[in-house]
């Protein structure tokens, strides 16, 4: 872990280096991004929308650092946004952080393997994580791809229901699990093993263009439309997250994601927008 955070500071330094010298040299204004990795691929479409009509800003977009590095970051001024799938705590918020809501989207079930005409719902989920189905029909291994414990995705999984919590919870401590660090490493695993079944949302899916198949539930396919009729009830939230000392060219980025053309990009990667301080 502290190997992994030293890199992860490494190559943060490198980008925004690289940010700033080429900022000074163009005489443009600069914005950095970064946190959760759900949310990276439809911000970078964001960033080069707004690019277009604001060809006085550069926006970068670093490698997923998560919800809590953003927040910690955007505090702390190193970065200008910080990306965050949860609200800010209250010490965040003592420490001058600002948070808007900007999208939810759906939190999907994903795999490698087909799923033509299988019928999943939360209860045949939860007995996978528990280890009571095993394999998928046909006969071939379910590989769960698990994240670490304090992730989101396994707080939003244990917070669907009491049977899930308690399926999740023994799923984490059975041993030689796969354990994918990153949203972005969850994803490759899922792509490339076989008979995987892991999580993620239809944003990273959509806009990162990922192979792999999304479940159904309950017959219910994840998308906008049905996560805004309630028939497909489970998603993330998304918060743009800015410190006690916000750039102008900041705020601007963010009004650009609160507008018409920023919530139809939104639409298209697997958002439904919303709006409002958090």
């Amino acid at each position: 872990m502290f190997v992994r955070a030293v890199l992860l500071t490494f190559v943060l330094c490198m980008w925004l280096s690289a940010a700033f010298l080429y900022a000074e040299e163009h005489k443009k204004s600069q914005v950095v991004i970064g946190g959760t990795g759900s949310a990276i691929g439809s911000i970078k479409e964001l960033a080069g929308a707004f690019e277009k009509i604001n060809p006085d800003v550069i926006i970068k977009v670093l490698p997923s650092i998560g919800s809590g590095g953003g927040i910690k970051a955007a505090i702390e001024c190193i970065i200008d946004i910080g990306i965050s799938s949860r609200p800010l705590t209250g010490d965040e918020l003592k420490q001058g952080a600002e948070a808007e809501e900007y999208a939810w989207t759906p939190f999907v079930f994903v795999t490698s393997h087909k799923i033509d005409g299988f019928d999943f719902d939360i209860r045949k989920i939860a007995a996978i994580y528990a280890g009571e189905i095993i394999k998928w029909p046909g006969g071939i291994p379910i590989r769960l791809v698990l994240r670490p414990e304090s992730d989101s995705d396994i707080l939003t999984l244990r917070g669907i229901s009491p049977g899930m919590d308690k399926a999740v919870r023994k799923a984490m401590l059975q041993e030689g699990m796969i354990i994918a660090p990153t949203d972005q490493e969850s994803a490759r695993d899922v792509e490339q093993i076989s008979g995987s079944l892991g999580t993620s949302t239809l944003s990273l899916v959509l806009s990162e263009k990922r192979r792999v198949n999304v479940l159904p539930l309950n017959g219910v396919a994840p998308g906008v439309k049905t996560l805004a009729d309630g028939t497909y009830p489970y998603y993330k939230r998304q918060f743009l997250v800015t410190g006690p000392r916000a750039a102008p060219a900041a705020k601007k980025f963010i009004e650009f994601v609160k507008s018409v053309e920023g919530h139809a990009i939104l639409a298209g990667t697997g958002h439904l927008p919303v709006s409002g301080k958090k």
